[in-house]
C-alpha cells in the first residue's frame, strides 16, 4: 500500500547506498524521524541514481552561473524562490523531476538569504559560489512511494519512474508518530 501523505520527504544523498526518510506532523511542532537504509540496485539503477544526483548538481551550478552573469552585467541578483522557479520553468535537467529540481532551488534561495542576513549583521559571508558535481535530491510527499521494501521515485515527465529495493525494511511503521 502506498505511503503518500505520511512522509514529508525523502532525501537521496551522496552515495546511492543510503536514503534518509523524514516525517512531519502538523500539530504542535515538527517531528523528524530519520533512518539510513541501503539500496539494492542493479548497474542500470545505480547509473540512473547517480544521474539524478548529477542533474541536481547541474541545477545548483546553473543557478550560480545565472547570478554570476547578472552580477557581471550590473543587474540585481535573483534569490527569491518564486523568481528562481520561473527561471527554471521549462528547463529539462536529465531525469530530475520538477519537484526534486525545485528542492535544489529552495536550498539555493535559503543559502543566499542566509548569506544576505549575515552580511547585514556585518559578518563576513559570501554567496554560494562553489559548483558541486553531485547534489542531494529531495523527494517530498507524493513524489515517491514506499511499498514494503520497494521505493519508487518520480522522474522527469516522459521518463519511467526509478524503482529500487531497500536492503532492509524501514525500522518503524509509517503510521507511527
Amino acid at each position: 500500500m502506498p505511503c503518500y501523505g505520511r512522509f514529508a520527504g525523502l532525501v537521496v544523498t551522496g552515495g546511492v547506498d543510503t536514503w534518509v526518510m523524514r516525517r512531519s506532523r502538523h500539530l504542535e511542532g515538527v517531528v523528524y524521524r530519520s533512518c539510513r537504509v541501503g539500496l539494492r540496485v542493479s548497474a542500470g539503477q545505480r547509473r540512473r541514481c547517480f544521474g539524478l544526483l548529477r542533474s541536481a548538481g547541474d541545477v545548483w551550478a546553473g543557478l550560480i552561473e545565472m547570478n554570476e552573469v547578472r552580477f557581471r552585467r550590473g543587474g540585481p541578483p535573483v534569490f527569491d524562490y518564486p523568481s528562481l522557479c520561473r527561471e527554471l520553468a521549462g528547463v529539462e535537467v536529465g531525469e530530475l523531476s520538477v519537484a526534486a529540481a525545485r528542492s535544489v532551488v529552495r536550498r539555493y534561495s535559503e543559502a543566499c538569504f542566509a548569506t544576505a542576513a549575515r552580511k547585514k549583521k556585518g559578518e563576513g559571508a559570501r554567496y554560494p559560489r562553489r559548483k558541486k558535481a553531485l547534489m542531494p535530491a529531495r523527494f517530498y510527499a507524493g513524489t515517491f512511494s514506499l511499498e514494503g521494501r520497494v521505493l519508487r521515485l518520480s522522474t522527469a515527465r516522459g521518463r519511467a519512474p526509478l524503482v529500487v529495493r531497500l536492503s532492509r525494511p524501514v525500522p518503524y511503521p509509517s503510521g507511527d508518530v
